[in-house]
């Protein structure tokens, strides 16, 4: 679908942070959601690290951007040897200011009652969408600056019923509660955490399928918010829990 309405930008997403010195390493940097976080944090003047299972995925995105702050790594979040990967990681690029975590997996399955789901299809769901957070959050959390921040975007999903997609919706309600316990756990003790709940976020590739709607959430204005909290000069600064699913609203704490 789309329309024909143009909505200005609000205020807050023309934001003029400068990230400017300061490395995020963006999981899933090259997808929808990621490709807007990761555009922005360059326009903030970061140093992104854009990280895929796939080299060609990596090799596409960098040419597609060209801007020589972005860098392409491999890295498989279910890797035996994440830990000795991400050693690698900061040993190349330095601490990390940030990291975020835009990563799902719609699984083989397509949509299908939640009880019709088969053993293999809801433990790779499992594996695919739960068990990857949780090994990024072990790995990557040592390897922040001390005042960095972690942040895993996630949607609605996570708090509402999915008829048709409820593997989908279930690993999103778990890594919500793993989001929000890590963030309890820690108490303000070195790096922040972060769970951000979006809404329909605008992306390239819907709007190269025609599918668009300028009613919906930017994925650079996505970006921005990931920016300020990497900065630090979000209001949202203190709270580990943040609602994004209304463009003009912009982000607000639970």
């Amino acid at each position: 679908m789309s329309t024909t309405t143009t909505i200005a930008s609000p205020a807050w997403a023309t934001s003029d942070t400068d990230l400017t010195g300061q490395t995020v390493l963006v999981i899933g940097g090259a997808g929808g959601v990621g490709e807007g976080v990761t555009r922005t944090l360059l326009d903030r003047g970061a140093t992104v690290v854009v990280t895929s299972r796939r080299q060609s995925t990596l090799d596409d995105f960098t040419a597609r951007v060209g801007d020589p702050r972005l860098h392409g790594e491999t890295l498989d979040l279910l890797d035996p040897a994440l830990g000795e990967r991400t050693a690698e990681l900061k040993t190349t690029y330095g601490p990390l200011a940030g990291v975020v975590l835009s990563v799902a997996d719609w699984g083989r399955q397509g949509r299908k009652p939640l009880l019709a789901l088969t053993d293999a299809e809801w433990d790779e769901l499992i594996v695919q969408n739960q068990t990857t957070i949780f090994r990024a959050y072990r790995s990557f959390l040592p390897a922040l600056a001390p005042d960095g921040m972690i942040a895993q975007l996630n949607g609605l999903s996570a708090d509402l019923p999915f008829p048709g997609a409820g593997g989908v919706a279930l690993t999103a309600a778990a890594t919500k509660s793993m989001t929000r316990t890590i963030a309890a756990e820690l108490g303000g003790r070195g790096p922040r955490v972060y769970e951000v709940i979006l809404g329909v976020i605008r992306t390239r590739a819907r709007q190269l399928a025609g599918v668009d709607d300028d009613r919906w959430i930017p994925a650079t204005h996505v970006g921005t918010h990931i920016a300020e909290l990497v900065a630090g000069t979000s209001p949202l600064t203190g709270d580990d829990l943040h609602y994004f699913v209304d463009l003009t609203e912009g982000p607000r704490p639970a």
